[in-house]
C-alpha cells in the first residue's frame, strides 16, 4: 500500500539504504519538512520511499529508495508510477531528478530521459533525468 508519510518516517528507510552505517539525521536534506514524501508499506512494515520537493512548476525527486531484500519486485516501479500521477494532479509541468549511471534504465523504462552531461556527487557519477508532465 502506498500513501504520504512524514520525514520522521522516511529518516530510516533513507538512512539503511542510500547512507548506511552513517547517522539517521545524515539522511536529512535541506528542504525536508515542506518536501511531500511517500512510502510503500508491507503490512505495517516501511519498504521503500521518495520525496518530492516542488520548485514552482517543476518538481524534484530526491532520496528515493526501497530496502534491497525488495528491489527488483516492482515495488519502486508502482511507487513511482504513483508519486509521477501526484505530480500531474498537482498540475505540475516537469518531473526531474539526478539520477546513479547505474540507475538511469529504471527511470528511462518509465519515460525520463536524460538532459545535459554527467557529473559527480560525492565521488559518485549522476546524471540528470526529466519527465514531462504535461
Amino acid at each position: 500500500m502506498i500513501r504520504p508519510i512524514s520525514i520522521a518516517e522516511a529518516l530510516p528507510v533513507r538512512q539503511s539504504v542510500l547512507w548506511p552505517g552513517h547517522p539517521l539525521d545524515h539522511a536529512r536534506v535541506p528542504g525536508d519538512e515542506a518536501a511531500r514524501h511517500f512510502g510503500w508499506f508491507d503490512a505495517a512494515d516501511l519498504i521503500a520511499v521518495g520525496s518530492l520537493f516542488q520548485d514552482g512548476p517543476s518538481v524534484q525527486l530526491r532520496k528515493f529508495a526501497a530496502l534491497p531484500e525488495v528491489q527488483g519486485q516492482g515495488i519502486g516501479t508502482a511507487l513511482l508510477t504513483h508519486m509521477v500521477a501526484e505530480c500531474r494532479g498537482s498540475g505540475a509541468g516537469l518531473l526531474w531528478c539526478d539520477s546513479r549511471l547505474d540507475a538511469m534504465g529504471f527511470y528511462a523504462r518509465l519515460g525520463f530521459t536524460s538532459t545535459g552531461s554527467a557529473f559527480e556527487k560525492r565521488g559518485r557519477p549522476y546524471h540528470r533525468m526529466q519527465l514531462q508532465l504535461c
